[in-house]
């Protein structure tokens, strides 16, 4: 996963450059990190426990932005809601949980397969998400052209937009650089804008808090995993802490604590329990 600095750099502005630099070197600086979120994840079985999603960042207008979909409105599962492009290991990944992240985006929004300008620079951390290890693959798109070319798989996604990374740390850049959704609409049916979040009891794992955060966008808000995602990212990019409180009190904040807290509620059930959200 290592990738020529200069080569990536030299596609991006002066106004961005520090900020991709700043991802580069976190993955660069990882790398025996990288290396056991790897290990870990060819342990797990089966592999349809494992799933991954593609973080794409690319340029736009002096402003490094992040690539998401608004999922088919029909789908069984989040339909309508604004995700990564991303899905389970399938048995032709050949375990390779990066493969599957370009995989999933290749079938979803079109992402050319193998593209020199379109390198991959890591794992970010993990996500336990119901009975699912979600794995954010984080790449670097340097030939915009490609943008254009993306094409959205009829029934499986509806819309392809970006948002800017920076307004998940402050919403207010949001405000500034997006046609957003109007407030009140079906796409953010709140008083609060461009952000907003709510706290949940997760049920099923001993009440461990969890806040959800909601940012409203030019399309269905950015929540949830996609949220935890993106801020985890943004953090690194911008290196400062977001403008509001990201976590509730007492809410289990490493990867770690929340596999423990997954695996146990495993164990303890031949039958994974429903997950269960109560708000507080």
């Amino acid at each position: 996963m290592t990738v020529e600095l200069k080569s990536v750099l030299s596609g991006f502005s002066e106004a961005v450059r520090p900020f991709v630099r700043n991802v580069v070197d976190f993955f660069e600086s990882s790398q025996e990190e990288q290396k056991s979120r790897i290990e870990y994840l060819s342990s797990i079985k089966p592999s349809s426990r494992l799933a991954a999603v593609l973080v794409l960042l690319f340029e736009k207008d002096n402003h490094l932005r992040v690539l998401v979909t608004v999922r088919g409105k029909n789908l069984r599962t989040h339909g309508g809601q604004t995700s990564l492009p991303g899905g389970k290991m399938e048995e032709t990944d050949g375990g390779d949980i990066l493969t599957t992240a370009h995989r999933e985006a290749h079938e979803e929004v079109g992402l050319p397969l193998n593209h020199p300008a379109v390198p991959t620079l890591g794992i970010l951390e993990l996500q336990p998400f119901y009975t699912l290890v979600v794995a954010p693959v984080v790449a670097i798109l340097t030939d915009l052209t490609m943008i254009d070319g993306l094409k959205a798989r009829s029934g499986e996604v509806d819309l392809i937009y970006s948002h800017p990374l920076e307004g998940l740390l402050d919403p207010s850049v949001a405000l500034q650089l997006e046609d957003l959704v109007p407030r009140g609409s079906d796409n953010w049916p709140y008083e609060l804008e461009p952000h907003n979040h709510q706290d949940y009891m997760v049920e099923a794992l001993d009440n461990m808090k969890y806040r959800l955060h909601r940012f409203q966008t030019s399309a269905a808000p950015i929540t949830g995993l996609t949220a935890d995602v993106l801020i985890n990212i943004a953090q690194i990019a911008y290196r400062k802490e977001p403008t509001y409180e990201r976590f509730a009190d007492g809410q289990l904040r490493s990867f770690d604590g929340l596999v423990k807290a997954f695996e146990k509620l495993r164990s303890e059930s031949k039958e994974a329990k429903p997950v269960v959200w109560r708000a507080t």
